[in-house]
């Protein structure tokens, strides 16, 4: 009985309480500030400066997310088939494409948002619910060099 008259020190129950506290927060906190990873690869094509993108985007957590995947504004890149932005449930990994030209030595810089949209993850998955989170990649592009000259 002595042994339980220390936990009616309020000094003690407060250390104790403090302490709970922070194993609770390191263990129960959902990861937040690592929800996707973001790889981004860029190939180069037969025609001069004409490159495939491909960003693929891998979901790190045990739940799928509606992702809004999209290339950001450059004014050095032209989209041959299309500037898309997708929107899709992501509950592993995807790949997303995009075949540009670009006219200088750039930067490219691929963009995946988390949004709060219905409809997009079949019924009955288990959503994450995280609604403002987004990562970024980036990755230059060097063009090759036009020389002027017919080749010999």
């Amino acid at each position: 009985m002595a042994s339980l008259q220390i936990l009616y020190q309020p000094q003690v129950v407060i250390h104790v309480l403090v302490l709970c506290l922070i194993l609770e927060t390191a263990s129960g906190q959902d990861n937040r500030n690592n929800l996707l990873s973001l790889n981004l690869k860029v190939s180069s094509v037969n025609k001069a400066n004409e490159f495939a993108v491909t960003l693929t985007v891998t979901n790190k957590v045990d739940k799928c997310m509606v992702v809004k995947i999209s290339i950001e504004d450059n004014p050095n890149i032209k989209y041959l088939s299309a500037k898309a932005t997708y929107t899709a449930c992501i509950c592993t990994v995807n790949n997303y494409f995009w075949d540009i030209q670009v006219s200088a030595n750039t930067v490219i810089q691929g963009k995946a948002e988390v949004v709060s949209a219905k409809d997009i993850c079949p019924d009955g998955e288990n959503i994450f619910p995280v609604t403002s989170y987004s990562e970024t990649v980036t990755g230059e592009i060097l063009v090759t060099p036009r020389t002027g000259r017919c080749p010999p």
